[in-house]
C-alpha cells in the first residue's frame, strides 16, 4: 500500500486544526483520514458509552455507519476495545477470533480490515476514529504506523476545540448570571449577595441549572420591554 509522506500527515493536522467548532472537526478528521489512509475506504468517528454502545457523530458514508451500528448492536468489535487499548488493529476479518457477535454482521457487509483508534474522552464516553476497508485485507505496519500518528494529533485538535467550547459556555454562563443579578439589584433594591444566593436556591428547588434560572430572569425583562406585536387578522 501506498504510505502517505510525512508532510500530508501535517496538512491533514494543519486542516483539523483550522477547523472553527466541534462538529466541522470531527467532519475534516474523517476527510483528512481517509485521504492520508485511502486503503479504507469508509471512516467515521463515534463516541462509547459507558454501556458499550456506540452512537456515531460523524460517517463519510453510509457503510461506515452500518458498521458503527453493528459494533453498537453487539457491543463488542475494535473500536469499544479501543477505548482501553487506544488502538486495535483487525487483519484480514474474515478468520478474526475476537468479538464474534460484530464480525459475523461485519463481514456479512463485506468488512475485509479495520483499524479502531481512540482520540479522547469527553463528558459523555470515549471518542474512537473506525477506519474500515472493504478492499483490502491486510494492513502493512506503515498503515498502523500512519493511523497511530494521525490518532495522536487528530485527538489533540479535537481536545482543543472541546477546551475552547468549554471556556465560551463558562464564559456565557457568568454572563447571564451576572446580568441576572443586576436585574434583581435594580428592581428589587437587593445586595450582589442576596440576588446571587436567590438565584442559587430557585436552582436547587427547582433542581435545574442556575444558567437555566438567570436565563429566565433576563429574558422576562427582554419580553417586558420588546413585547410581541399583535399578530395581523
Amino acid at each position: 500500500m501506498a504510505q502517505p509522506t510525512g508532510e500530508s500527515v501535517a496538512e491533514a493536522t494543519a486542516a483539523i486544526h483550522a477547523q472553527p467548532d466541534r462538529m466541522a472537526t470531527l467532519e475534516e478528521i474523517v476527510s483528512q483520514a481517509r485521504r492520508c489512509l485511502p486503503e479504507f475506504e469508509h471512516v467515521s468517528v463515534s463516541r462509547i458509552h459507558s454501556d458499550d454502545t456506540l452512537e456515531t457523530l460523524v460517517a463519510g458514508t453510509d457503510l461506515a455507519r452500518s458498521f458503527d451500528k453493528a459494533q453498537s448492536a453487539a457491543r463488542q468489535g475494535p473500536c469499544i476495545e479501543a477505548t482501553d487499548d487506544d488502538l486495535v488493529v483487525v487483519r484480514d476479518a474474515r478468520h478474526e477470533q475476537r468479538w464474534p457477535a460484530y464480525i459475523s454482521a461485519a463481514t456479512r457487509l463485506g468488512l475485509l480490515s479495520q483499524i479502531g483508534v481512540r482520540l479522547r474522552s469527553d463528558a459523555h464516553g470515549v471518542i474512537c476514529l473506525n477506519l474500515h476497508s472493504t478492499t483490502h485485507a491486510d494492513i502493512d505496519a506503515g498503515s498502523v504506523g500512519v493511523a497511530e500518528h494521525f490518532g495522536v494529533h487528530a485527538g489533540l485538535a479535537l481536545g482543543h476545540v472541546l477546551k475552547e467550547e468549554q471556556l465560551n459556555t463558562a464564559i456565557g454562563t457568568r454572563t447571564i448570571i451576572g446580568t441576572a443579578v443586576g436585574i434583581m439589584m435594580e428592581r428589587y433594591g437587593m445586595t450582589q449577595a442576596a440576588a446571587f444566593n436567590y438565584l442559587l436556591r430557585q436552582s436547587s428547588t427547582e433542581n435545574r441549572k442556575i444558567r437555566l434560572v438567570a436565563s429566565e430572569v433576563v429574558g422576562a425583562v427582554e419580553d417586558a420591554a420588546h413585547p410581541s406585536r399583535p399578530k395581523p387578522t
